[in-house]
């Protein structure tokens, strides 16, 4: 039974959480699962926003796959696998608090790099090979709290320096990475419960609603805006990380 005060904070939240995504490309999760933990399990929130990610993804990827660096994303999905097979068997053992911790922490990091970098267009791209590390602990995240995307946009932010082809990039990666997820879950028996299923089912119609304006209003949005808008989510979402390990 859905409990209706703590399904109304869950509907703002998934509101706003998707709105992030149709801005962005990513932002979702790391939004959301926080301020839902406070809610419900952790092991009931990563299968829910598996779900709703799964058909956010598939709505904004599809639309956004021609624009995508492909290439890029063919040096981070086996090693983000790997992550992944780590990420869920931690998930089903694992204590979550430190893995969080660190998390937040270089998201924050992550995020004030990109509000103070200058000269985008003329920046020198990372070698390809830190592939490696960010595929793998972005894999890993992203099984362990659906939150891999400030990982992955952080490595792709400094290979892609248009920020629009990073949003496509990042919504595709999205998209694929999600699939390779709910696989697991499927594997581990995660996501076969009701109490996740109707969960999802009756968020999704809001989240669809933040990702359909979000759309709109990225398609206004400059370069610099963008360069605004990715930093400030990863700032944002590093820091409520940060806040809840430390309170």
């Amino acid at each position: 039974m859905i409990e209706p005060v703590s399904f109304a904070l869950a509907t703002l939240i998934v509101l706003c959480a998707f709105f992030i995504f149709g801005v962005s490309g990513f932002g979702s999760s790391i939004v959301s699962v926080p301020l839902l933990v406070q809610m419900y399990p952790l092991k009931v929130v990563v299968p829910v926003m598996v779900i709703i990610d799964i058909c956010a993804s598939l709505y904004v990827g599809r639309k956004s796959s021609g624009d995508a660096n492909i290439e890029e994303l063919k040096w981070l999905f086996p090693f983000s696998l790997i992550g992944m097979v780590l990420g869920i068997i931690l998930l089903v053992k694992a204590p979550s608090e430190p893995l969080l911790l660190i998390l937040g922490i270089f998201a924050a990091i992550n995020g004030v790099r990109v509000l103070v970098q200058r000269n985008i267009e003329s920046r020198k791209p990372i070698d390809k090979w830190w592939a490696v590390p960010f595929g793998f602990f972005g894999g890993a995240f992203t099984a362990l709290f659906a939150t891999g995307g400030p990982v992955y946009a952080s490595y792709l932010g400094l290979r892609i320096n248009n920020p629009r082809v990073l949003r496509a990039t990042m919504a595709f990666a999205i998209f694929m990475l999600t699939f390779l997820r709910l696989a697991l879950m499927l594997v581990t028996g995660l996501i076969l419960s009701w109490e996740v299923i109707i969960l999802a089912v009756c968020l999704m119609p809001v989240a669809f609603l933040g990702i359909w304006t979000g759309s709109h209003v990225h398609a206004k949005l400059s370069n610099t805006s963008m360069r605004v808008a990715y930093g400030s989510i990863l700032v944002f979402a590093g820091s409520m990380l940060l806040l809840r390990q430390l309170t």
